[in-house]
């Protein structure tokens, strides 16, 4: 058997010449039926092969110039006129100096008579999209290859170049088609309707906390939402509650969580103890009676149906946020992250970058990841210590190190409750806090009142609680 030579990768690159994924008769006949019906064709067409950027839609470069002749004739045309014909197109083109290489006005008058119905257009659309999509596949493996062997960039920014290529790719798979108003008004009326009569299946996300979802109507995928507080003012334990009422509510949703500052063995024994309404100083006493530990272990049978993924990596750059949100998302299905906490997300380290316009960076990618898988993404922050002085409420301004912040979540709440209270407080007590919705891109802002169980690390909706409601070790 002769030696390999590393030299020479395998690689389905080397195979020899083959022709790029194409169909001419498809691309004929899609000219066909936009010079034969072209009102009834154009919107369609452009819809489905107008890129904006990259390799062409049509395979042979003489029919793409037809086609962006079409489109550019269609400008500034109202939606009864027919904007074009073999004649007008043919003078269109001849005008640019194009008309003889790509066939004339014979080459015209044949794809006319390509076709003798526009029946089937959206069907030769689609074999002329898919084709083109292929095509930039392989485009996309091809500058892979180049880039792996040419390492012009490091690794992590390569393959997070790489994996947004391919979604992009994805995306023109997937791509919609133009819609009328007309024929959204009945919809978003629909919409509207079920949205008066509360119903679930309308909603966003619902975090169990009523009042708050009434508000903003729950957490709507592509939105990002900010939780700032103060250090220890329970923003993790509001985040954790809302993460476990979404995994163990009736539709039983995955969430991802980010733990940049606790690990995540810290985050589940958070979650059982404030599921169960038991305090872990309790346990280390060994002060429970009977019933108070069934409790732990029904909590604990709850919590490992639920569908809730952790990613406790400390020191994580947006580059490996983003990796693994997608990873997250592919591979687990989660219908929502929560990110703890903002200012954690190591910045890039470019030279002569404000801690600022580091922060205001990773509020816009966060942003962008939210759009980008269509989830909700709940991240928290820090509030700076302004927030606290005497006589202060906490309000937008007071978001630490960034005002891009601000600007880029669709809704800002900020934790708050007086610490001098806790302390004044029995132990166990508990105490009144409020999240203020400061920013709601898409509704309006409020206050809404929580009560919080610190034995437990729980959140609850203030109508909902009592002292007498509160557990007791007898």
């Amino acid at each position: 058997m002769p030696e390999a030579n590393p030299a020479q990768p395998i690689s389905l690159l080397n195979a020899g010449p083959r022709p790029l994924p194409n169909n001419r008769d498809a691309e004929v006949a899609v000219l066909g039926c936009l010079l034969l019906d072209p009102r009834g064709t154009l919107d369609h067409a452009r819809a489905h092969l107008e890129f904006e950027e990259g390799p062409p839609s049509f395979h042979d470069p003489h029919h793409q110039t037809i086609f962006d002749a079409m489109l550019e004739m269609d400008k500034g045309t109202s939606g009864g006129e027919i904007p074009f014909d073999p004649i007008t197109l043919g003078d269109h083109i001849d005008r640019e100096g194009r008309l003889e290489e790509t066939g004339g006005r014979v080459y015209l008058a044949e794809l006319l008579n390509s076709v003798a119905t526009a029946a089937n257009s959206q069907q030769y659309i689609e074999i002329v999209r898919q084709n083109a999509v292929l095509r930039r596949l392989i485009a996309l493996c091809v500058d892979t290859v180049d880039q792996c062997y040419e390492r012009k960039s490091e690794v992590r920014v390569m393959l997070d170049n790489i994996e947004r290529g391919v979604l992009e790719v994805t995306g023109l798979a997937e791509s919609h088609g133009l819609v009328l108003v007309e024929d959204l008004v009945g919809e978003a009326v629909d919409y509207l309707d079920k949205l008066r009569k509360g119903e679930q299946g309308i909603l966003g996300v619902m975090t169990g906390f009523p009042d708050l979802d009434n508000l903003i109507t729950g957490l709507q995928p592509g939105h990002m939402y900010v939780i700032a507080a103060r250090p220890s003012i329970g923003k993790t334990a509001l985040a954790l509650n809302m993460a476990s009422n979404i995994a163990l509510g009736d539709n039983g949703l995955s969430v991802g969580i980010f733990s940049l500052e606790m690990p995540a063995s810290q985050l589940v024994l958070r979650l059982l103890c404030s599921e169960a309404r038991v305090g872990q100083p309790e346990i280390r006493e060994s002060s429970l009676r009977r019933a108070r530990w069934e409790a732990v272990f029904e909590a604990g049978d709850r919590l490992h149906e639920a569908r809730i993924v952790i990613d406790d990596s400390g020191d994580i750059d947006l580059l490996e946020l983003k990796s693994k949100a997608r990873r997250m998302k592919r591979d687990h299905e989660i219908e929502v992250l929560f990110i703890d906490y903002l200012q954690l997300i190591r910045g890039s380290g470019r030279a002569n970058q404000t801690r600022e316009n580091e922060v205001s960076a990773m509020s816009g990618a966060i942003k962008a990841i939210a759009k980008e898988l269509s989830i909700p993404v709940v991240v928290l922050a820090q509030l700076n210590r302004q927030a606290e002085q005497q006589g202060q409420r906490p309000k937008l301004s007071h978001l630490r190190e960034s005002g891009a912040i601000e600007q880029d979540a669709d809704v800002v709440a900020i934790l708050h409750r007086e610490r001098e209270a806790q302390y004044a407080q029995e132990p166990g007590a508990a105490l009144e806090a409020e999240l203020i919705v400061a920013k709601n891109r898409n509704g309006q802002t409020g206050t809404v009142p929580l009560t919080f169980l610190p034995a437990f690390t729980r959140f609850e909706s203030r109508v909902r609680v009592e002292n007498d409601d509160i557990p007791k070790n007898m």
